[in-house]
């Protein structure tokens, strides 16, 4: 057993019992001084005053009380988080078909969302990044009142373990060193980015229908497309970043050229950049377009409406989106059998047709899987565009309030 003799393991083990005890009410929502000592195995004198520290410092709040023992006596305070002690920001940054979509959410200790804007951008490259830092600095300005934790930001790239952006084609940025960038914009608040897919799943696994799932694919499809893995309980990156980035899987060694260089890569098929190409094609041609995608007055494609008119019944707008999905399901077959998950779910822009989407994805899977696929189960990410929001925000709760690397690092 370890023991704490000096000066500096004391210090450590009050840091050790205070993040113990609030890891255990935010972990039960609310709960009182001697369940605490029960789950924690800590003495009851120890957590009173660490509860006490806690009131102090107004993280804690009383709940009313609990229910007496057999034995009878007082009733005990029931203690829970307030809420509003602290807050979250989170950015996510999405690529769209014809521009770019900043989201901001800020999140209290409960993750729920108190606040929330979105702004499009023409801007990439280094402007992208002024601009962001830019709407970040006043939103921050405007919530002066309020301790903000720190800020995630949810980016749609691959990202080495230092922050480094590479294969950012779609930012228009290049081998460029964001988290340095961002974190020396807001020198006084912590920084945390992640890619937008693995937020996703982490999103979901905190907050969504998957908490208990050890093994499941998470696979966003808009503007881009991208994955990520959870295998035995663990998410997948990869030695530099780049596990799940199955947009540059080729599936067509015959087919167009990628920005990339390589041939038939995945996100020319099964992205919205195959709309695009087949609603220009179908205008070319003179074919009928819904005007709701395809507008000649002003010559502009609204790239989503043909998720909305696929669901309707539109049959040109349904052939894409059968289409894209056909093509999708390629990559997640090979998916499903290097990773064998117990369920998959679907993120993006898809989730606009997850109508058609879902059955759609089973049915072709169960043509093109040995294995059981119709025991694999598919469903909409339940957070929707969400997710990745939700993800940093866990991640800055986890690491900046709930302190769970300190509990990680001991308990290991």
């Amino acid at each position: 057993m370890k023991t704490f003799s000096k000066l500096g393991d004391q210090k450590l083990l009050q840091e050790l019992n205070r993040t113990l005890v609030l890891n255990t009410i935010h972990h039960y929502g609310s709960t009182s001084r001697i369940e605490i000592s029960k789950l924690t195995k800590l003495s009851q004198s120890t957590v009173s005053n660490v509860v006490d520290g806690l009131q102090k410092e107004g993280i804690l709040v009383e709940a009313g009380t609990g229910s007496s023992t057999k034995a009878g006596g007082r009733k005990p305070t029931i203690l829970t988080i307030r809420p509003g002690y602290a807050y979250m920001l989170a950015v996510g940054i999405v690529t769209e078909a014809f521009h770019i979509t900043v989201q901001l959410s800020l999140f209290d200790l409960r993750l729920q969302i108190v606040e929330k804007t979105e702004l499009e951008l023409a801007e990439t490259g280094v402007e992208l990044i002024r601009s962001i830092k830019d709407i970040v600095r006043e939103f921050i300005e405007h919530h002066a009142e309020k301790k903000i934790l720190g800020i995630g930001f949810s980016v749609p790239t691959v990202l080495n373990r230092e922050g480094v952006m590479f294969r950012g084609h779609l930012l228009g940025l290049e081998n460029f060193p964001l988290e340095q960038e961002l974190s020396a914009a807001f020198p006084t608040i912590p920084v945390v980015v992640e890619q937008e897919q693995h937020a996703a799943v982490l999103g979901e696994r905190t907050m969504g229908a998957v908490k208990d799932i050890e093994n499941l694919i998470y696979i966003t499809v808009g503007r881009g497309i991208g994955s990520s893995m959870i295998v035995n309980g663990q998410l997948v990156r990869g030695e530099y970043g780049g596990a799940g980035e199955i947009g540059h899987m080729s599936i067509n060694k015959y087919g167009e050229k990628c920005i990339c260089g390589k041939m038939g890569c995945l996100r020319l098929y099964a992205t919205e950049l195959s709309f695009i190409k087949k609603i220009k094609e179908a205008v070319t041609h003179e074919l009928p377009v819904p005007l709701t995608v395809y507008n000649p007055a002003i010559d502009k494609i609204n790239v989503l409406e043909v998720y909305t008119e696929a669901v309707r019944g539109d049959s040109f707008c349904r052939s894409l989106v059968e289409g894209m999905l056909d093509d999708l399901c390629t990559a997640i077959s090979n998916l499903v059998y290097l990773f064998n998950p117990k369920k998959i779910i679907l993120g993006g822009n898809l989730l606009l047709a997850k109508e058609l989407a879902i059955p759609r994805i089973a049915e072709r899977l169960n043509e093109m899987v040995d294995s059981p696929a119709s025991m694999i189960e598919i469903e909409a990410a339940q957070l929707g565009t969400q997710s990745s929001l939700y993800g940093v925000a866990s991640l800055l709760l986890d690491k900046h309030f709930l302190n769970k690397d300190l509990l990680m690092k001991e308990g290991g």
